[in-house]
């Protein structure tokens, strides 16, 4: 079930039937998860050792918390799903964290300590419900990344398992403006020019990284699909 993520969202979440495909997250979409990248134990603390990640349930690192090694978690893994505020993460590593359970859709990804998430963005605060813990030199496989520049470059969004409106707030900022995708092994990506109940748009589909100039994609991008391979 996706959960919603404000009135925005409403509109989002079924946009693979606007890319042809029969069912919001493909037909062929499977949640089936990568190789583990360690142990999915975790436990309730006060705080954790310099080599875990550390949930919060309020801001400024207090209220109840959860520590986690490197590994993938879902939902029934996290004691406070839903209700992180604020999250320590050790030099090194790297916090991959989904909206909804399964990896996906929408992600932010972590590299350092944020006293309140509610300052990263609106829908932030209170929302993770799976998250995958790496190092931060390891390359990025759990989601796809977005950029507005070329060669991988300039600022970027990832993305998990799922399909989103660009020209829908929140996201409005990125609409027409993706230059450069990198899709991680076992992920699929169709970008498109347009929503299918208005017109039949241009469809480019990735299952590899590119540069969409390459693809006559430039710029282009209005909405797009990610499913697993």
């Amino acid at each position: 079930m996706m959960k919603k993520l404000g009135t925005a969202f409403e509109l989002v979440v079924c946009a693979g039937a606007a890319l042809g495909l029969t069912a919001c997250l493909g037909a062929d979409a499977s949640y089936e998860p990568i190789e583990p990248l360690g142990s999915q134990s975790s436990e309730i603390l006060a705080g954790g050792p310099d080599d875990q990640v550390v949930l919060y349930d309020l801001p400024g690192f207090s209220g109840d918390s959860q520590s986690f090694g490197i590994g993938r978690y879902d939902i029934e893994a996290l004691a406070i799903d839903n209700r992180a505020s604020s999250i320590r993460v050790p030099a090194g590593l790297r916090v991959t964290a989904f909206a909804n359970p399964e990896f996906g859709p929408e992600a932010h990804v972590f590299t350092s300590d944020v006293a309140v998430l509610a300052d990263v963005g609106p829908a932030v605060d209170n929302f993770i419900s799976s998250l995958v813990v790496a190092h931060a030199s390891d390359p990025q496989l759990d989601a796809v990344t977005f950029y507005k520049d070329a060669d991988f470059s300039g600022d970027s969004f990832t993305f998990g398992v799922g399909a989103n409106l660009l020209f829908a707030s929140p996201w409005t900022p990125w609409e027409a403006q993706i230059s450069s995708v990198r899709v991680p092994p076992g992920f699929k990506v169709t970008l498109s020019t347009g929503w299918i109940t208005w017109y039949d748009p241009e469809t480019l589909v990735l299952t590899e990284d590119a540069d969409l100039a390459d693809h006559n994609f430039d710029d282009k991008t209005l909405s797009f699909m990610v499913e697993r391979l």
